[in-house]
């Protein structure tokens, strides 16, 4: 499944400019109800039914069509309600859930307060089996309390599409047909029913974002997104609504399932944990959690100190160090020959020679301190540890200094950690196809600064008064995280609040969108996060372009800006601007790369 295109999400700002012009000679303006002034949070509207599972949903659609069948006239919920095979079930239900459900199309409304403001009158018109009641308590939910009346078929028993629904409005408004115009989504009963009554009527474009979506769940994210953002510029915000937010949802659901499972507490992880925290405590208020502020490097002076020399070279990035650098991680000085040796941790060949300079170092004094922070956070058996990490090096490091053994739970699409890590005790939440995972990897760097706390690494910890603090290293803020991260939390509290609420959202649709960020950027997207930089043993940008006029003059500068590009299918879309399948083109030259 995938979210609305560009065109569907941002480009209907022009629709409320449009509708006022259309507007303007008229006196009077009517509208359809459904996907014209209200949108539902589900694809299609029998997906509504199947939100209250299969089998009502079968006998719902049933007892329809047999009260259409013998009708003569627009059917009403109660006759629908009736029928044999909806026996025991309340029409108050429905019309809570439908309810539930509803928003206001966003351009739309806009539209429609301007011209209330104008002075014009208006008007609803649609072909409904709701009571006209229902429609009335959905329109006002959705801030449409400037209407002047409405029309709904299963009041008059007639229909739009006949014509006769448009000929009472006229009958009882007093309105002549040339003073009307008709707005509404559906070409068969509202641009041709109002034409059978003489209405002029204009066709809204672009309202089926998701229909065409496969599942229930790709429609709902495809229509929950675009009733939320339809006609809004892109900003950092909404992009970690639509992008960020459907796998904050998505992978928490699986956590708290998880953890039901284990039965141990969840620790999250920081910093790359900051923001899927903050999403869980929102999905899930009584639950208790627990946000572990250790990294690799802030453990490595207490290995030191227990010699535990294995361990310590794993914790230590994998790049060419020089010892100076290997000491700084281990919080200590070095002064010997060694210091400007340079050891290949990243291909480990030098890991014999690296584990002897580090025998050779005097731990540090304040190791005592790290000790303590893991002592107070309460670790124990069987605890959960939630991270994004591929290799699951901190989980290994932990049950090692703390001698337990812990669940790992983690953001990732690498499948060796279930090998890493025996007896199910790492399990990974995102399932990557094999035409999908050069892509994951490619985007993998900038999911990690997206939702990490816009914070310093952690180095180590200080006593200050007798309360232990972290000690974090200096670090430039953001403002773009911050609102990237505002707009995945807006969609998580919305997600919440809706009818959708308890639908769960599969891994594979969880991560589309974040997938074809990744292979398939957006202008505005490149633009803001184009410039961000994310850490990687040292600090890289993610897609940060120089002037075409200097890469001309100096090609070999391209080169070496597009390798160290941590996100090199948004490099190329930023130079060189052109409809290009750049994922599949990268997707292509990783899968052919032997090394």
């Amino acid at each position: 499944g995938s979210l609305p295109p560009s065109d569907l999400l941002f480009a209907m700002n022009d629709v409320t400019e449009k509708i006022l012009r259309k507007a303007a000679p008229y006196r009077a303006v009517a509208l359809d109800v459904f996907d014209t002034l209200l949108k539902r949070d589900v694809g299609r509207p029998a997906d509504l039914f199947l939100l209250r599972g299969g089998t009502f949903a079968n006998a719902r659609r049933q007892a329809e069509m047999q009260a259409r069948a013998e009708a003569e006239r627009e059917v009403t919920l109660a006759e629908i309600y009736a029928r044999p095979c909806m026996a025991g079930y309340d029409p108050a239900e429905e019309c809570a859930q439908e309810l539930a459900a509803v928003v206001p199309n966003l351009p739309v409304r806009e539209a429609v307060r301007a011209l209330h403001a104008q002075g014009k009158k208006l008007y609803y018109i649609s072909d409904m089996y709701l009571p006209s009641e229902q429609v009335a308590a959905m329109l006002r939910r959705c801030g449409y309390d400037m209407l002047d009346g409405g029309f709904v078929s299963s009041a008059y028993g007639v229909q739009k599409r006949s014509g006769a629904l448009f000929r009472r409005f006229l009958h009882d408004t007093g309105l002549k047909a040339q003073e009307v115009l008709f707005i509404g989504d559906d070409w068969r009963a509202d641009v041709a029913g109002a034409a059978l009554a003489g209405i002029r009527a204009w066709h809204l474009p672009g309202n089926d974002p998701g229909k065409r979506e496969e599942d229930l769940t790709s429609r709902a994210l495809a229509a929950f997104c675009a009733n939320r953002l339809s006609g809004k510029p892109q900003t950092a915000e909404t992009i970690g609504f639509s992008v960020l937010g459907p796998l904050m949802v998505g992978f928490c659901q699986w956590l708290h399932s998880s953890t039901a499972q284990c039965g141990g507490r969840l620790f999250f992880l920081a910093r790359d944990m900051y923001l899927v925290q903050k999403a869980y405590r929102l999905l899930y208020p009584e639950e208790k959690t627990g946000y572990l502020e250790v990294s690799r490097r802030s453990l490595c002076p207490v290995l030191l100190k227990k010699q535990m020399f294995p361990q310590l070279l794993a914790a230590l990035p994998r790049q060419a160090l020089t010892g100076r650098q290997i000491a700084a991680y281990c919080d200590v000085r070095c002064q010997t020959e060694d210091a400007g040796r340079v050891f290949d941790l990243k291909t480990g060949r030098d890991a014999r020679q690296a584990e002897k300079f580090l025998k050779a170092l005097q731990p540090a004094p304040g190791t005592a301190l790290t000790q303590e922070y893991l002592r107070q956070q309460g670790l124990r058996d069987g605890d959960c540890l939630v991270d994004i990490g591929s290799g699951g090096t901190t989980q290994m490091l932990l049950e090692a200094l703390c001698h337990i053994r812990l669940q790992g739970l983690q953001l990732s699409g690498d499948s060796r950690l279930k090998e890493r890590f025996p007896e199910g005790r790492a399990q990974v939440y995102l399932d990557i196809s094999e035409e999908n995972r050069p892509t994951y990897w490619a985007g993998q760097p900038m999911l990690e600064r997206l939702i990490s706390q816009d914070t310093g690494a952690t180095l180590g910890y200080v006593n200050e008064a007798g309360t232990l603090r972290v000690r974090r290293a200096a670090h430039d803020p953001d403002a773009r995280i911050e609102q990237l991260q505002r707009g995945a939390l807006a969609f998580v509290q919305a997600w919440k609040d809706s009818v959708l609420a308890a639908v769960t959202i599969p891994a594979p649709q969880a991560a589309a969108p974040f997938l074809r960020l990744a292979a398939k950027p957006r202008k505005a997207e490149l633009e803001i996060l184009g410039n961000l930089t994310v850490e990687d043993g040292g600090t890289y940008p993610l897609a940060a372009v120089g002037a075409k006029s200097m890469y001309l003059r100096n090609p070999g500068r391209a080169v070496r800006d597009f390798k160290l590009a941590r996100w090199k299918v948004g490099f190329l879309k930023r130079l060189l601007p052109l409809p290009l399948p750049y994922g599949r083109l990268y997707a292509a030259v990783k899968r052919n790369d032997k090394g």
